[in-house]
């Protein structure tokens, strides 16, 4: 594989960055990190959106601990600290392999690109990553879409008949990665009332921390704001849901 790399969460804004940089040559892969603990509608969605747009799709998986050796190990996920330890093993570790084994040579770079957006709400997000273009080591992080609006992105979606992803025009999130870390307790409701198999999978795991002894046995049920948050690039919207 060449080029960079598109990735694609199965948001409507990452559906933008990925259709814009697979256009435009800037990404030739569309990567998706399937964290194990998700709505599989988006997974398919993301899927079948590549295959009908001909975009070769490469599907990452932990390669080291599982969300489930997480909830076993320390019990459900709550708050900023929990939520820097599911990134680095559900998303980070799966980035820096893709350009361990992409970069060419020892000081060669590799292109990621995301559907990161600085709309009004967003403005809490770091400086690092309200760039265009910034890198951290052989990452070079790119953001195409970064001064648009939401009513662009629709605008863009409509115009090149690209078709919408059910998943976040229900839950106005695309769910595919529910650690639950920066949740709102109350967001468990909806995803119970229109995917009650991603939300029995959470309650299998609430049942699974309760069994090793941990108190922290609730999907989202420590709720802490931290203002610092938004430095990590892959849940970027998670972390201003928590910081609005």
């Amino acid at each position: 594989m060449s080029g960079g790399f598109a990735l694609f969460s199965g948001g409507h804004d990452s559906l933008c960055a990925t259709h814009l940089a697979m256009s435009d040559g800037t990404a030739s892969t569309v990567v998706h990190i399937n964290t194990g603990v998700g709505i599989e509608q988006t997974r398919q969605f993301v899927r079948d959106t590549c295959a009908e747009q001909g975009w070769p799709l490469l599907e990452l998986h932990p390669d080291g601990k599982t969300y489930r050796d997480l909830v076993i190990e320390k019990g459900m996920p709550g708050g900023p600290k929990a939520h820097n330890t599911t990134y680095y093993w559900l998303k980070q570790r799966q980035v820096r392999r893709l350009v361990r084994e992409h970069k060419q040579g020892r000081n060669g770079r590799v292109v990621l690109v995301t559907g990161i957006r600085l709309a009004e709400s967003e403005r809490r997000m770091a400086s690092v990553m309200a760039q265009p273009v910034y890198r951290i080591g052989a990452q070079v992080w790119t953001n195409p879409i970064l001064d648009w609006s939401a009513a662009d992105c629709n605008r863009y979606i409509a115009e090149h008949g690209l078709r919408r992803n059910q998943v976040v025009d229900l839950l106005h999130r695309s769910g595919e990665c529910l650690c639950g870390a920066l949740a709102h307790h109350s967001e468990i409701a909806e995803i119970e009332q229109w995917y009650p198999d991603a939300a029995a999978q959470l309650h299998a795991y609430e049942r699974l921390a309760a069994e090793h002894g941990h108190l922290e046995d609730v999907w989202a049920g420590r709720l802490t704001v931290n203002r610092a948050q938004g430095r990590l690039p892959l849940c970027s919207s998670c972390e201003l849901r928590m910081s609005a």
